[in-house]
């Protein structure tokens, strides 16, 4: 593509030197990344600043630079586009430069602190098995077809995302399924994207080390519906789901622009409600009500935060056209997310459960569950992340770990480079409770878990779930909870 044509998306702009007749044939915001005719993108980061690697992304072949700030001497000749924003530029340029992706799919996009992944799934599911080719991005992995492509973000960046979506579509998929996180909103990760379908699952306490209050962390959540549809080309129906039990998501309902589509636990008037719940070891059933009648659901999934993620699901896929009577049959045989609730079979006489409840509110849901179950105790495995993270529900983590436990081991999950002890602190220090052990080794606690565990208990291991690493350090370390548990227990 000429630098002309993809500089014609963006208004406001000063152009240093002559971009006529440069073909652009890649876009970076890594100097290590430069390949032929490549643009680089100068973006300022929580980090390293993009505009200090100017002068070895040249060095490297870059033919052109988009920055926000002066860097004429460090780009000598090479010609640069000065924007106000180049986050929000380099995303809008992605768009262009895969040529609008997210217009040629159904695009479903879930925001919320919990659920996301199961809905997604949830989604996924019912899109294949009613005939749609579905690609999907989120926390623990992309998947496009059988293509599978690791992620250390929920959400990518937008030049890796229109990437993306770009091979969604060479790969002849017609649906992306993609969970959105606040930081992707917040870092314009999704700007441009075309979402055809929006769903919020809740909103509760995480990421406050980003957005300081939970009304800033509601408003970023609430971009996505306030911003659905506003691509560069004219799109057609919309549709939000939204969760009316949650507060913030009644305040979403009130101001969405697109057609409200809502779902309920508690509000009978909700369009999807679920009723008459009845909870088993391993399946769950409840009355689904919609549009004045009723249908009998039953699923492999457990507890009642399962049932809001298929109210999401199916409401989700009937926005896409799909009959609920289809969908409710589609989600009878799904058998669940690696890292979510995911039981493991011991041969030992008690239970092990993987999740990755990593806020209060998913290890109340996570706990709380497990509490309804036939058990002798519960054992507990769990630790937070450190570094730049959200410290500030430590208190309340800990607290309803200690309190809906038998037994808590505290342990690593991605420290960073701070102190498992100060961690231990946080996670302590709103509750009295001596019920615990603190192992700085994950898999050292985790074999210490079932080592204390006797016939009739269940351990939890909560936090890492289906992440794909441990991140201590800088080093991002490849870790799989659910390989070391087997390993543990002699079952590989």
């Amino acid at each position: 593509m000429l630098a002309s044509e993809l500089f014609s998306y963006i208004r406001i702009k000063e152009i240093s030197g002559n971009i006529d007749g440069i073909e652009i044939k890649q876009l970076s915001q890594d100097n290590r990344q430069i390949g032929q005719n490549t643009a680089f993108i100068c973006i300022k980061g929580s980090q390293v600043d993009g505009h200090d690697f100017v002068e070895s992304a040249k060095e490297n072949g870059a033919v052109l630079f988009v920055a926000s700030e002066d860097i004429s001497e460090k780009a000598g000749g090479v010609p640069v586009v000065y924007v106000k924003d180049t986050a929000k530029v380099m995303a809008r340029l992605a768009d262009v430069f895969y040529d609008f992706p997210s217009e040629k799919l159904y695009m479903v996009g879930i925001t919320g602190t919990n659920g996301k992944t199961t809905t997604a799934h949830l989604i996924e599911h019912i899109f294949e098995k009613c005939g749609f080719s579905t690609g999907i991005m989120g926390t623990i992995g992309h998947r496009i077809g059988k293509i599978k492509i690791p992620t250390k973000n929920t959400t990518p960046d937008a030049l890796t995302l229109q990437g993306i979506l770009r091979k969604m579509i060479d790969e002849r998929c017609d649906s992306c399924v993609m969970e959105v996180s606040s930081h992707a909103i917040a870092l314009d990760r999704v700007l441009g994207c075309n979402f055809d379908c929006a769903i919020f699952t809740n909103l509760t306490h995480e990421h406050l080390e980003l957005h300081k209050t939970m009304e800033n962390y509601a408003h970023t959540k609430q971009r996505l519906f306030l911003e659905q549809g506003h691509s560069l080309k004219n799109s057609q129906f919309k549709a939000a789901v939204i969760n009316v039990d949650d507060k913030y998501g009644r305040d979403f309902a009130a101001e969405t622009v697109s057609e409200l589509i809502t779902y309920s636990l508690k509000d009978e008037n909700a369009d999807f409600f679920a009723r008459e719940l009845k909870f088993e070891a391993d399946s769950t059933k409840f009355v689904l009500v919609f549009s004045g009648k009723k249908y009998d659901v039953k699923t492999n999934l457990i507890g009642e935060f399962n049932v809001y993620n298929l109210l999401a699901a199916i409401a989700g896929a009937f926005a896409r056209g799909i009959a609920v009577e289809k969908a409710i049959e589609a989600v009878a045989d799904f058998g669940g997310v690696d890292g979510r609730m995911q039981r493991i079979e011991t041969g030992r006489g008690y239970s092990v459960i993987v999740d990755f409840a990593h806020t209060p509110d998913g290890l109340e849901n996570a706990l709380g569950t497990l509490n309804k179950l036939p058990h002798k105790n519960i054992i507990t495995v769990i630790g937070h992340s450190g570094g730049n993270r959200d410290s500030s529900m430590r208190p309340e983590l800990g607290k309803i770990a200690l309190e809906n436990s038998e037994r808590v081991i505290f342990t690593a999950d991605n420290p960073r480079h701070e102190k498992i002890e100060d961690i231990v602190e946080g996670l302590i220090s709103a509750c009295p409770s001596e019920n615990y052990i603190v192992i700085e080794k994950r898999e050292e606690a985790i074999k210490a878990a079932f080592d204390m565990a006797s016939e009739g208990d269940i351990v939890l291991l909560a936090g890492k779930g289906g992440e794909p690493y441990q991140v201590i350090g800088d080093e991002y370390i490849p870790y799989d909870e659910a390989e070391v548990a087997k390993k543990l227990l002699n079952l590989n």
